[in-house]
């Protein structure tokens, strides 16, 4: 059981860790320092927007997958998706699955449209594709909504890693956190946040090697671990499941109803979240941008099982009565790891903490600078005045968000929470971006209509299902507004401003320029890697 310590209104969660030793705080003082460092060297490649928010759009699609993988797999998912999988056992598999098919559709839908426009945003393609009302729509929740809650659930999330492993105040940690990813972010730009997240995703993944067949070596193996989980944590299709019990009918039809949410959910992520469109948006050309896009939900999907989901399900054998799932990561970490490898895990996971806040910092400051500041305020300065204010705009933006990370501080389950947030705004602008990309007879009217019922459906399921019940939100969200969306373009005629894709003809006559050859096959190997995962977790894990 951990002992929980109060400070304030709030807990703090303090479950001791290693004390490290002299060549562990040379470590990390080594990483941090070379970070700003780094960022104050790559300060001279960011003269304008295009250097500063997107690298010149000059990424190679590994950086671009190594970025985006470095991102997402952050301290949120370490401890949080570690602890989701600690509470709900081997089915939170479908994440990682359902990931994987998920970005392969964005990748076909998406990815090439918004890639040869050039935008900045996803919001900048739907106004070309729509019209101004469904790309400022995207674009101011993303900017003053999505964003604060990410990045203070990012301070948090960070902020837990060091109160847990090392001890550390939360405020203290909040602090450096804020500190070190404002600085080399501001400084460097884009640049630094692709190339630093490069190295933090080598730093992440490395030491926590050790953590997966030393933490099954200690629970008998897979058949200990399936023998020791409860009946619904240890089945891939358990009929009593408590995610499944959020549908309104039960048995089989629930499960396979789950399933769905999951892939909606994801779909709604893949395909609108604005930080990861960045990396594609950063590519060589459009074809780099889906390959980097696919090339990410490979390593997804073997990465998050083995290092993130089975360490989650072993420390619900080892600790099975923890008051916060968010504490089983590092209760194993710090049982597994001997002195001088636990210090390498810190930093690893301070990497996966950075890579974070700096792309949803950058990201910030190119929505707000390129799609809200330039276009409403001063659209005719200079170049370098648009790096100052993206600069300003970014430090105020972290200090605000320090509000944000306090309210997390109060919630039991961080992943659940943000979970059921990104189920209220994402699966609106998603299902709206897919069937705008793939259908040339959705209408601006259709979208407009879609966007507005589905998100005040959205906000209306969750104060009436609440948190728990994010993938059933998920899913019906994104099929009414796909409904709306195809019903409303069905009956209305499109403005003379729209700009369809031309995706059906032009895949039908060969002549699609948005799937290559080497863009297909990988499409293809992406989507047998995740149901070969989906069957092999069904026959070890069965119900």
């Amino acid at each position: 059981m951990i002992a929980l310590t109060t400070v304030g209104p709030y807990p703090l969660q303090g479950i001791g860790g290693q004390t490290l030793v002299l060549t562990e705080w040379i470590a990390i003082c080594v990483f941090i320092v070379g970070l700003v460092v780094f960022g104050a060297y790559m300060r001279r490649n960011t003269a304008d927007s295009a250097s500063t928010f997107l690298a010149d759009r000059s990424l190679p699609p590994s950086v671009q997958a190594f970025s985006t993988v470095a991102t997402n797999l952050n301290a949120n998912d370490f401890l949080g998706l570690a602890g989701f999988a600690y509470a709900y056992g081997i089915i939170v598999l479908l994440g990682p699955i359902t990931n994987a098919i998920a970005i392969v559709l964005a990748t076909v839908a998406i990815i090439p449209f918004i890639r040869q426009i050039q935008a900045f945003s996803l919001g900048e393609w739907l106004t070309r594709r729509f019209s101004r009302p469904v790309g400022d729509a995207y674009d101011f929740i993303w900017t003053f909504v999505w964003m604060f809650v990410n990045m203070g659930l990012y301070i948090y999330a960070g902020s837990l890693v060091l109160n847990t492993l090392l001890g550390w105040n939360l405020w203290l940690s909040m602090g450096a956190i804020i500190v070190v990813g404002t600085a080399y972010t501001i400084l460097g730009g884009f640049g630094a946040v692709a190339g630093s997240d490069t190295i933090q995703f080598v730093l992440m993944f490395v030491p926590l090697i050790l953590l997966l067949p030393v933490s099954l070596y200690m629970v008998g193996g897979i058949s200990g671990l399936i023998d020791g989980l409860a009946t619904h944590q240890a089945s891939m299709t358990p009929s009593d499941h408590p995610l499944a019990a959020e549908f309104p009918v039960g048995g089989p039809i629930a499960v396979f109803l789950l399933y769905f949410g999951f892939l909606a959910s994801a779909i709604s992520y893949w395909s609108a979240e604005s930080q990861v469109l960045q990396r594609p948006l950063s590519a060589e050309d459009p074809e780099s941008a889906q390959i980097g896009y696919l090339y990410t939900s490979i390593w997804y999907a073997i990465l998050v099982p083995l290092f993130i989901l089975v360490p989650g399900l072993v420390a619900a054998v080892r600790y099975p009565n923890l008051e916060v799932a968010d504490h089983a990561m590092p209760m194993l970490i710090s049982d597994v790891m001997p002195p001088g490898l636990y210090g390498v895990v810190v930093v690893g996971l301070i990497a996966g903490v950075l890579s974070s806040v700096d792309s949803q910092l950058n990201n910030f400051q190119t929505l707000f600078t390129e799609r809200i500041y330039r276009r409403y305020v001063a659209s005719d300065r200079k170049p370098s005045h648009y790096v100052r204010v993206g600069r300003i705009a970014g430090i105020v933006f972290m200090v605000a968000c320090i509000g944000v990370a306090y309210l997390f501080s109060m919630e039991d389950s961080m992943y659940l929470v943000a979970q059921s947030i990104l189920a209220t705004i994402m699966p609106t602008f998603a299902a709206v971006a897919i069937v705008g990309g793939l259908w040339d007879g959705s209408t601006s009217t259709g979208a407009i209509l879609g966007i507005a019922i589905g998100l005040a459906v959205s906000v209306y399921m969750g104060f009436a299902l609440g948190h728990e019940a994010l993938y059933s939100r998920s899913l019906y969200a994104f099929l009414l507004v796909i409904g709306i969306v195809v019903t409303v373009s069905l009956l209305t005629t499109p403005k003379a401003h729209e700009s369809p894709t031309n995706f059906v003809e032009s895949s039908l006559t060969g002549d699609s320029a948005t799937l290559t050859p080497r863009v297909k096959r990988i499409a293809v190997v992406t989507i047998g890697v995740a149901f070969a995962l989906l069957g092999s977790a069904i026959i070890i894990f069965q119900a």
